[in-house]
């Protein structure tokens, strides 16, 4: 039986801090996963490190608002230079690769996102490696992934994976900054434990994630019956120690596995840091009537989304359920707190009377 496995590695697990790609680090991360191929895996692999590879040969501007610019230039420079330096080490195993580029937009959109599962597919059936990266030349704030942590889980949810490996520098999850010499690495954590008061490190100077971005990872796929395994770069086979269980965190996914692909989709494309808070009466008609959430119970809004985006629905500050908005965030600032009869004179056009409806929401603990 052919185990699918999603790896993630982050920028410093295939270039060099002050800028560059590194061979060798590529070359070691190919060896080990075509080890694992030749053992029945068939792993994707989740590829930062376009902009790092790139950034020594773009100029950079005096003026920050130019910042997205250079990232972008940066981004379209090293990611075919990224590339070639895979392409150069797979040729020594004579196996072919495929280079997929995508945005948040991709995986929202239903159709895009089924377009995208079965190129894997097909990828993986022809015995290619899929090489994924987000589109960073034409990313911004409304469309962009944010991390490739986030771009890792939707990608696992969409080609159905069994596991994600996330390589970073740490070795998995510690109970405070694993710098500490009394630093204690927590070897399994089920889906159902909490680790939220757990002393969390800085992220690195290179790439965007951190182990903050890892950790939302690991809360959107474990519920829904995934593994993920979190672990360090630095070791000889990385990724093949990590399955042995020779280091990193194991987080254990729920034994029943979400049988709703509509569902696990909903969890796994909910933008970070974008979404309602409600009140009283709202949180328990969701909860407790399965009811659509009417913009009459909204408070606050917070973050930047458009319509047909995935969002967070939170009372008070813990998070109820994700779900596919009517509106986009300025037009359901316009609308919180109004009965759908005050909605025509505050808005252009009325896409529904509600803000997102039950058959496009997923409560969080529907997951469990």
């Amino acid at each position: 039986m052919k185990h699918r496995i999603v790896v993630k590695v982050g920028s410093l697990a295939v270039t060099d801090e002050k800028g560059g790609v590194s061979p060798t680090k590529i070359k070691s991360i190919i060896t080990d996963l075509h080890d694992l191929k030749s053992h029945g895996y068939l792993p994707i692999l989740i590829s930062s490190g376009a902009i790092n590879t790139g950034r020594g040969l773009i100029k950079k501007p005096d003026e920050k608002s130019l910042m997205i610019s250079y990232q972008q230039a940066s981004a379209a420079v090293g990611q075919p230079l990224l590339m070639k330096a895979y392409i150069d080490a797979l040729a020594e195993f004579n196996w072919p690769c495929a280079q997929i580029l995508v945005t948040h937009e991709d995986f929202k959109e239903r159709k895009r996102f089924l377009n995208i599962r079965n190129t894997i597919n097909r990828l993986l059936e022809d015995g290619i490696l899929p090489i994924v990266n987000e589109n960073d030349t034409v990313s911004f704030a409304e469309i962009t992934v944010g991390d490739n942590d986030q771009l890792a889980v939707m990608m696992t949810e969409a080609s159905d994976a069994e596991k994600l490996i996330l390589l970073s520098e740490a070795d998995g999850l510690f109970d405070k900054n694993p710098k500490e010499p009394d630093a204690k690495r927590f070897e399994e954590i089920d889906f159902r434990d909490d680790f939220s008061d757990v002393k969390i490190a800085t992220k690195t100077s290179v790439g965007r994630g951190g182990m903050d971005t890892k950790l939302k990872a690991v809360r959107k796929l474990t519920p829904l019956g995934v593994d993920v395994i979190l672990g360090t770069f630095l070791e000889e086979k990385a990724v093949s120690r990590l399955l042995l269980h020779k280091g990193g965190t194991n987080f254990k996914g729920n034994p029943v596995r979400q049988k709703s692909r509509r569902k696990s989709w909903l969890s796994t494309v909910v933008k970070n840091d974008c979404y309602v808070v409600v009140d009283e009466g709202a949180s328990r008609a969701l909860l407790e009537s399965h009811t659509s959430l009417l913009p009459v119970g909204i408070k606050k809004v917070q973050g930047k989304f458009k319509r047909g985006e995935v969002i967070q629905i939170r009372h008070k500050s813990k998070v109820l359920a994700v779900g596919l908005t009517e509106y986009d965030y300025k037009e359901l600032d316009l609308i919180k707190g109004k009965k759908s009869a005050e909605m025509s004179g505050l808005l252009e056009y009325v896409h529904s009377k509600v803000a997102i409806h039950k058959d496009n929401l997923l409560l969080k603990k529907d997951e469990l």
